[in-house]
């Protein structure tokens, strides 16, 4: 008497691995799965087979054409299990060159549809601006020392920043959402303009023009991720042109404040415009255009307002500018200079600072 499980066992193994990948389960769902599993121990082993084969084919490979070949794959899995479940002593490792067996046949029949599914990668170096035409005819304008990352499929536009600060002019399309993530956060887009910048501790987005949604997390499986709230309200109904949302990528703080649009965009120009701005945060920005790098190592020094105009690139100007006005010294090592506090007393005056050091008292 055969020990092979039967056809229908086979197939509710694939059913079941199908649908786990497509969608969470459902309570009811749950103990459906729970109750075929109780029916015989062997159910489970049949799943986990199914889903090592699915897995095994790049799992961020969604498109139809790779959802085909899985199901080709589970199908000649299903078939190789049926002709090997009654050898008991070695099924772990037959089954296993079955799996192998599914994957190269997959891979081969849809390699270019694997490669077609991962982003396009975009990034400039220290020092490098570059503007990117997407297929859409969207535009991003990326500043230095920048990644983005974009996947175009389906029904959506998807892009995600993984360093640095771009700009974006959406093409409109209310059919394909333009969503950017950066350190958690989403900012949903049809037609408008707008810029993302990623920065220690915090994700900031500028809206020049038309409207954005920005939400807390990603999303999963579909579902809109939840709006960031400012004050209470969702933070999409206060991110108005010519605004600049802050949001903390360590705790729920978001701020939403007017802004000068021509100041914000000063950098698609070759300039750095700091009005206000912590030293942290300025110095992380002149970094992006700096082969020796600045570093503070003080935290005094980080805390320090800055406000002055300087030409991207032209480090030995800001740091010229900045001790020349704030009571901060620089020490050039191997590589990079050192900024730390300097002992002495204020003028009791803010001064701002010119991109040629020079500097006057308001």
């Amino acid at each position: 008497m055969s020990n092979a499980p039967p056809e229908e066992a086979l197939d509710a193994a694939a059913a079941w691995c199908v649908r786990l990948a497509e969608s969470e389960l459902s309570p009811a769902e749950q103990a459906e799965l729970e109750a075929w599993f109780a029916a015989d121990p062997e159910h489970r082993v049949l799943l986990d087979d199914a889903v090592c084969a699915w897995r095994a084919i790049d799992d961020q490979a969604m498109s139809p054409g790779m959802v085909a070949l899985r199901g080709e794959a589970l199908e000649d899995l299903r078939r190789a299990q049926q002709a090997q479940w009654s050898r008991k002593p070695g099924r772990r490792v037959v089954i296993g060159g079955a799996i192998a067996a599914c994957l190269v046949a997959a891979l081969a029949g849809g390699g270019l549809a694997w490669r077609a599914s991962l982003p396009d990668v975009y990034r400039t170096t220290e020092g490098e601006r570059r503007i990117v035409e997407l297929p859409d005819g969207s535009r991003a304008s990326l500043d230095a020392a920048t990644v983005l990352r974009v996947r175009y499929d389906g029904g959506r536009r998807r892009l995600w920043l993984d360093e640095g600060r771009a700009k974006f002019s959406v093409a409109k399309d209310p059919l394909r959402p333009f969503s950017v993530a950066a350190d958690g956060k989403l900012v949903v887009a049809v037609g408008t303009t707008f810029s993302v910048e990623k920065l220690p501790g915090q994700m900031r987005v500028v809206l020049y023009e038309g409207h954005v949604a920005v939400l807390d997390g990603e999303g999963a499986r579909g579902r809109p991720p939840p709006s960031l709230k400012v004050d209470g309200a969702p933070a999409e109904r206060l991110l108005t042109p010519d605004h600049e949302l802050v949001a903390s990528t360590t705790s729920d703080a978001t701020i939403v404040s007017p802004t000068d649009p021509s100041r914000a965009a000063s950098w698609e120009s070759g300039q750095l415009v700091f009005q206000d701005e912590p030293m942290d945060l300025a110095v992380e920005r002149v970094n992006r255009y700096a082969r020796e790098k600045l570093r503070i190592a003080d935290p005094a020094v980080g805390r320090l307002k800055i406000s002055g105009v300087f030409t991207s690139g032209d480090t030995r100007a800001f740091v010229d500018g900045v001790t020349a006005v704030l009571p901060v010294r620089a020490e050039p090592t191997s590589g990079e200079t050192v900024l730390r506090i300097a002992r002495r007393q204020s003028d009791g005056g803010q001064k701002k600072i010119s991109g040629a050091g020079e500097s006057s008292a308001d």
